[in-house]
């Protein structure tokens, strides 16, 4: 039911920066423009795959390749090419357009794979499910015959789970209560689904369980009545001379920091060139990262709930994209840049949305670094950049920050909130329902007759480091213990071992308390001052692991989430950590796919995938809208200079 109330969000996405900026592009990795997404059309439709009954799944920039960017200059050529997934008649076709010199490089049918389903798709499943007689006998057992107040969507199952997705575009449909509510969360029909034939129209079948009222907890959580709390005071934080960055032809500039982003409808915010001012020298430290999957499978083996296996970016980023306008004052400070983009409509038409990432500086008042020393503190106060945006997806809210730090550190944070799935169930509280200790229990009551669902969030980071140049190589220091025979003092201690991986197999990491590591991208053609590879680190903050079974098939497509970090050679076409096609998938792509060549990744072009996950117990707190909960993971320096980089900061 995660799509329901999608209805009123039909916005779109892509592009980098301000749209006054917008008149072409004016590098190889800015954001598609209005005139590229006419292009991409007129020259598909010149070449007849474009027709009356064809929609536009998506239209993506395809990135040049990494040396004909870095090689670039202004005022060169801009070689810029389009990826395109068609739809017709339940049909995927896949399209590659080269915008500048206006001809299409490749067409094809992909009779093995699903274009990702349409918004206007899952949306007008709504008539046809209320319609079947089946569905209306159903209804009827449960007391409901007005269907005016009933929300129906179908969605689409990521992994092949039923035979007919072999050959026909099968969703998977549910209903939702409406009535009494401005929206339909916690308000699902149980024990009823429909699965549906999305080209024909038709409901294949009907599947009615248990009988289960429809949920009647509180949930129009947007009216419950301001409160000011007893001793707030205003907060007033200013910027008097204005922002500290500088954006200049689409590059971002702060403190030592450059980098540029373009909005992706598919991946979101996008990082690119990330260099960093070393005493004058721009050093380059990541040439791309961005948000590559997310993947949320969920607990509860009933009907309806047995088949909730979500690849979020690659299942729901039509119907404007993955990301969403963002509120000023509420998600960025007022003084705040906001960028807004573009993306595709079903006819293949672009579409504007303003906010969609927002630029600020903040300090947090921590110290970038002190000590006390005779009696007096010695230390520098410190300030960061945040870029912001917010992917949602029906019921989830996810606040996406790249921050970047003074020391060289860049912060990765998701915040999650938004609105929980729940299930209604014929008991009232817990202690009716069985929850004692020792009870297996698929979620937790968070009101009367509702149950929040377990489920697990996983997202997968894409982070192609660029360490001194293209050339690196993936190093783990493990902390090894080691004995002391002959010690009279001490009897053990700790000791750093490098270990350079040389294939994807070694370079597969998991976090683990009782063998520690360090990973680092190092350039082992660059020595730093004191001799060592000049390094970046991928610092883990508090993460999980998948617990599905391996063999199970939606594990298998989402899996990149069973282990913390993957290393590859960069491959313009493995971009996405689940495949570029996760509907109706027989995982036969994506990261473990990849991996099991088993390539170098010494001292070559490799990037890292980082699992960033939090298996979610659902609690009381979480209801009717969850409070915001973040976690972090850091890209921080190692030997890549010579001191503290924020040495210099100024007093105040």
């Amino acid at each position: 039911m995660r799509l329901l109330g999608f209805s009123s969000l039909l916005f779109s996405v892509v592009l980098q920066l301000p749209l006054a900026a917008q008149a072409g592009p004016g590098h190889p990795l800015d954001g598609l423009t209005t005139a590229e997404y006419w292009t991409t059309y007129d020259v598909l439709k010149k070449a007849n795959h474009v027709d009356a009954d064809t929609m536009f799944a998506s239209v993506l920039l395809r990135p040049p390749a990494k040396d004909v960017v870095l090689a670039w200059k202004p005022g060169q050529p801009v070689p810029r090419e389009s990826d395109v997934i068609l739809l017709r008649n339940g049909q995927t076709f896949e399209a590659r357009v080269d915008m500048a010199g206006k001809k299409v490089v490749s067409f094809a049918e992909r009779k093995d794979v699903q274009a990702p389903f349409l918004l206007s798709e899952l949306l007008g499943a709504d008539p046809v499910i209320k319609k079947d007689p089946r569905v209306i006998e159903a209804l009827k057992k449960r007391g409901i015959t007005d269907l005016n107040t009933l929300q129906c969507l179908a969605l689409p199952v990521s992994y092949a789970s039923v035979p007919e997705q072999e050959t026909q575009r099968i969703g998977f449909g549910s209903c939702s209560q409406m009535h009494g509510s401005y929206h339909s969360w916690g308000r699902a029909i149980e024990g009823l689904t429909v699965q549906m034939d999305m080209v024909s129209k038709k409901i294949l079948k009907v599947v009615d369980t248990e009988i289960v009222p429809v949920g009647a907890g509180a949930v129009n959580y947007e009216e419950i009545p301001e409160k000011i709390r007893a001793g707030t005071t205003p907060i007033v934080i200013t910027q008097p001379m204005g922002p500290a960055y500088q954006i200049k032809d689409g590059e971002v500039s702060w403190q030592n920091w450059r980098f540029r982003m373009r909005i992706d409808q598919r991946l979101g915010t996008v990082l690119n060139l990330v260099k960093y001012d070393d005493k004058g020298k721009l050093r380059s430290v990541m040439y791309e990262g961005a948000i590559s999957e997310l993947y949320v499978p969920y607990m509860d083996p009933a009907n309806g709930w047995n088949n909730r296996v979500f690849l979020d970016a690659g299942e729901f980023f039509t119907g404007g994209g993955l990301l969403k306008p963002l509120r000023a004052g509420l998600d960025c400070p007022a003084s705040a840049t906001y960028f807004g983009g573009l993306s595709v409509t079903d006819s293949g038409a672009p579409k504007i949305t303003s906010q969609l990432a927002c630029l600020f500086e903040r300090t947090g008042n921590d110290p970038a670094w002190r000590h006390h020393e005779g009696g007096d503190v010695y230390g520098r106060p410190s300030r960061e950049l945040v870029l912001r945006s917010a992917a949602v997806i029906g019921n989830y809210d996810y606040i996406m920050d790249w921050r970047f730090l003074q020391d060289g550190t860049i912060e990765v944070a998701v915040g999650a909130t938004g609105v929980i799935e729940t299930k209604a169930v014929k008991e009232k509280f817990a202690s009716d329902h069985g929850h004692t200790a020792g009870a297996v229990e698929y979620g937790k009551f968070v009101a009367e007759n509702t149950i929040g669902v377990n489920h697990d969030h996983y997202f997968s980071y894409r982070l192609d480091m660029d360490v001194d140049g293209a050339k690196n190589s993936f190093m783990a220091e493990k902390l090894v213990p080691k004995l002391l025979p002959n010690d009279p003092m001490r009897k053990s201690i700790w000791a750093v071992q490098p270990v350079m991986l040389t294939n994807e197999n070694d370079a597969i990491m998991d976090l683990s308390i009782e063998r520690p590591a360090m990973w680092m991208f190092v350039n082992p053609n660059v020595k730093g001052p004191l001799g060592y590879p000049t390094g970046y680190e991928i610092m883990p903050g508090a993460t999980a692991k998948s617990l599905m079974a391996a063999d199970d098939l939606p594990q298998k497509l989402g899996a990149f989430s069973e282990h913390q970090f993957w290393v590859t050679p960069n491959d313009p076409n493995q971009r996405y950590a689940s495949g570029t096609y996760p509907t109706s998938s027989k995982a036969t792509d994506g990261l473990a796919v990849w991996t099991k060549a088993n390539r170098s990744i010494a001292n070559t072009d490799i990037v890292g995938w980082y699992t960033l996950g939090f298996h979610h117990v659902t609690r009381a707190e979480d209801w009717p809208v969850m409070p915001t909960m973040w976690h972090h993971f850091h890209i921080r320096p190692f030997n890549f200079f010579g001191s503290n980089p924020a040495l210099d900061l100024p007093k105040q």
